[in-house]
């Protein structure tokens, strides 16, 4: 891993904060970190948690194209709470985790912002609380759950034009029909929650 990446992905930040964790020696380009994540975390009407987990990180090369495999190592969170089938977590939707990192891409932003949260989640739950940022289903219907609430239509059909829609180029999307029914052009109509998810995740991420 080079220092460049390193400084571009604020890794010295993220050490600083978090002192528990540490970067691991690495052959390949790929970066890990691992250790005890310690945090103070406390969603809007629940309570505070303080609490520490095992984790480890690997960032590839290709960051932010590409999404951080965690995996919490204490053998705490199990399998049955929102993993994948490799035992990484499932800290939620990656369109919804690609569009966070669009705002920033700092790995200290994406502990915060992703990996935190999920295990203040856990803490909740392993407490006899609820989660506190809702929960979606598992597999494709939590990814057409989260569009659902993306794009602010639920209705599969009327989802699945909007997806094709984002797929395509700007200037042709917009001379087309608006899906909401409407009887408007996208160009006249809903282009401006379309151009905004295009131009962060581009249009091979809805393809």
């Amino acid at each position: 891993m080079n220092k460049s990446s390193l400084h571009s992905w604020g890794v010295e930040e993220l050490l600083a904060k978090y002192p528990g964790i540490r970067l691991l020696p690495s052959v390949d380009e790929n970066l890990k970190i691992a250790g005890t994540l310690e945090f103070s975390a406390q969603a809007r009407g629940r309570q505070l948690v303080s609490d520490r987990y095992e984790v480890s990180i690997l960032v590839a090369k290709f960051y932010p194209r590409t999404l951080p495999v965690v995996r919490e190592t204490g053998k705490r969170v199990p399998k049955g709470f929102h993993k994948m089938s490799g035992g990484e977590l499932c800290l939620g939707s990656p369109t919804r985790l690609r569009l966070l990192l669009t705002e920033s891409s700092s790995l200290l932003s994406f502990v915060e912002r992703c990996l935190i949260p999920y295990l203040y989640g856990f803490s909740l739950v392993e407490k006899g609380g609820t989660l506190p940022f809702g929960e979606l289903a598992h597999g494709a219907k939590g990814l057409r759950e989260d569009l659902a609430d993306l794009i602010g239509f639920s209705d599969d059909r009327v989802l699945g034009r909007f997806v094709k829609l984002l797929s395509l180029k700007k200037r042709h999307a917009n001379k087309l029909l608006c899906p909401c029914g409407s009887g408007l052009r996208v160009g006249r109509c809903h282009n401006r929650k379309l151009n905004m998810l295009r131009g962060k995740l581009g249009r091979r991420w809805f393809a």
